[in-house]
């Protein structure tokens, strides 16, 4: 966003956000190649893990189902945690609603597809959805700045945790992201497993007609994290995406990663 003399882009505060106008621009009409790499790549983690978690967690859901219904074939339980209020009022509007929401089935679609159904019914895309609904069982607010974001309760306490381009939207500042990321992996059992998902270089996207802050990461940027939030270098993962068309969106690759933490 440009101002009036046509000078900086001026970055948005969150008060002004609205989770319509996220899932207008990214979500409404196609699953976008970068949608399509990132659930590829963590579908591809979760089928590589061989068991099914006891306890998920999606951190910054954001007003998004699409990493929830990928993840819960593979958790018993599944929450969902997100800053703000109107992002977790969508997610409840969903998962409130009757099969006939179409919403998120052409991520359905896909995710089945990956998952080698290649052309997936009605029907069996309708049951995924509603195991979903089974399977999340809570929805909280919460603030990754906080050094227990969901209370001292929830320290170690998911063995799967999946963040899709939230912490790294919270500040321009990554000693704020790699503050939020320590929190994030408190909240992961000894043995657990990440999957996050970035914008790479970034330094503020776009949303509507609004600009929202980016921590400009980089790959060098994620493994540090991981390995200092307590993650075994072996099983770290991060990779690039390009993405050269998003860059009208402020940004033209996507960094995905997953890793384990170390066994207590």
């Amino acid at each position: 966003m440009a101002d009036s003399s046509g000078g900086a882009r001026i970055i948005a505060d969150y008060s002004e956000w609205r989770a319509r106008d996220y899932f207008q621009t990214y979500y409404s009409e196609v699953v976008l190649p970068d949608e399509q790499a990132v659930l590829a790549y963590q579908v591809e983690v979760l089928r590589a893990a061989g068991k099914r978690f006891g306890r998920g967690l999606e951190y910054g859901c954001g007003p998004t189902l699409h990493r929830a219904i990928a993840a819960s074939k593979y958790a018993f339980r599944l929450d969902m945690a997100d800053w703000l209020a109107d992002n977790l009022a969508a997610a409840r509007d969903w998962l409130l609603a009757d099969i006939d929401n179409p919403d998120w089935k052409q991520f359905t679609q896909y995710l089945l597809a990956c998952e080698g159904q290649i052309a997936p019914t009605n029907r069996q895309i309708d049951q995924r959805e509603a195991q979903t609904r089974k399977v999340v069982r809570g929805l909280y607010l919460s603030d990754a700045r906080w050094q227990q974001p969901l209370g001292p309760q929830r320290n170690e306490f998911y063995d799967l945790i999946v963040s899709g381009f939230c912490l790294d939207a919270v500040s321009d500042d990554q000693r704020v992201w790699r503050r939020c990321m320590q929190n994030l992996l408190s909240m992961l059992q000894p043995g657990g497993t990440l999957i996050i998902h970035a914008l790479h270089r970034c330094r503020a996207y776009k949303c509507g007609d609004r600009m929202f802050p980016g921590a400009d990461l980089s790959m060098d940027d994620m493994q540090s994290v991981l390995l200092d939030g307590g993650c075994t270098q072996r099983s770290i993962d991060v990779q690039v995406i390009p993405c050269p068309n998003n860059a009208i969106y402020g940004y033209s690759g996507i960094l995905t990663a997953s890793a384990q933490k170390a066994p207590g």
